[in-house]
C-alpha cells in the first residue's frame, strides 16, 4: 500500500450541512473560535487543497495570522503559510483576486496541461493522475505529507469515492441554510462500502468554540 499525505477536510457548515446559502456565494461561516482552530490545522499542514470554484467565490485562500503558529513554522524550517494546491479542469484564472496577491506558493493541479496564459499566475502546476491515490502520490513525492482540504463540493465528494479523506475537522455553526449546497453531493453514487459502515469514523475531538459553535474531529477508522 502506498504511503499517501494524510488529507484533513476543514470545513464550517450549518447545522443542516450547508456550505453556503440556498442562493449560493459566500456564507461567512464560522467565528473566532473556528478561526482558531482552522489556523492550527493550516500550521500542522504542508498544502492546501481547493477547487477552482471555491477559489473563485472567495477570490483569496485562508492564511495563518496567528504569530506564534508563525514562528513555530519558521523554527521548523518550514515556509509561513502552507503551499496552495488548486484543482482546475479549464478555465482561465483572473489575475486581480486577492489570492494572487497573498503571500504564499500557489500550485496549480489539473488533468490537462495549461497553456503558459493560464498557468502563469501560479508558481508551479503538476498535471494530475488518473486517481486521486495516483495523484496524492505524486504529491508526497513533492514533499507533502500533511494537507488539508478546504472546499469545494465537487472536490470533497470526489475524494471520498476514493476513501482519501483521513480525517474530518468540522465546525457546526447555529445556522439552518437549506438549499442545494451541501458539503457533499446529493447525488454520490458509488460510496466505497467501508465508509458506509457504522464504525468507519472514530470521534477524536469535540469541542465547544464559543458562540454556540462546536466542533467535531473525526479520524478515518480503516481497521
Amino acid at each position: 500500500m502506498l504511503n499517501l499525505p494524510r488529507v484533513r477536510l476543514v470545513i464550517a457548515i450549518s447545522l443542516d450541512g450547508r456550505l453556503a446559502l440556498s442562493s449560493g456565494g459566500k456564507a461567512n461561516l464560522g467565528k473566532e473560535g473556528d478561526r482558531k482552530i482552522l489556523e492550527e490545522a493550516l500550521a500542522w499542514a504542508d498544502a492546501t487543497l481547493m477547487g477552482r470554484t471555491t477559489l473563485s467565490i472567495h477570490q483569496s485562500t485562508c492564511l495563518i495570522h496567528n504569530k506564534g503558529l508563525i514562528k513555530q513554522r519558521r523554527q521548523d524550517g518550514r515556509s509561513p503559510q502552507p503551499v496552495s494546491l488548486i484543482v482546475s479542469k479549464h478555465g482561465a484564472f483572473d489575475s486581480s483576486w486577492k489570492f494572487f496577491k497573498q503571500p504564499l506558493e500557489k500550485w496549480l493541479l489539473s488533468p490537462n496541461k495549461m497553456s503558459k496564459l493560464i498557468s502563469k499566475p501560479f508558481d508551479n502546476q503538476l498535471l494530475m493522475s488518473r486517481t486521486w491515490g495516483e495523484t496524492l502520490n505524486e504529491l508526497k513525492k513533492e514533499g507533502f505529507s500533511k494537507i488539508v482540504l478546504l472546499g469545494g463540493t465537487k472536490l470533497i465528494t470526489s475524494l471520498l469515492l476514493e476513501d482519501k479523506i483521513d480525517e474530518l475537522q468540522l465546525t457546526f455553526v447555529p445556522r439552518i441554510l437549506s438549499g442545494k449546497y451541501s458539503w457533499t453531493s446529493l447525488t454520490m453514487n458509488n460510496l466505497p462500502i467501508g465508509l458506509t459502515k457504522e464504525n468507519a469514523w472514530e470521534l477524536e475531538d469535540a469541542l465547544n468554540l464559543g458562540g454556540s459553535e462546536v466542533l467535531l474531529k473525526y479520524l478515518r477508522n480503516r481497521t
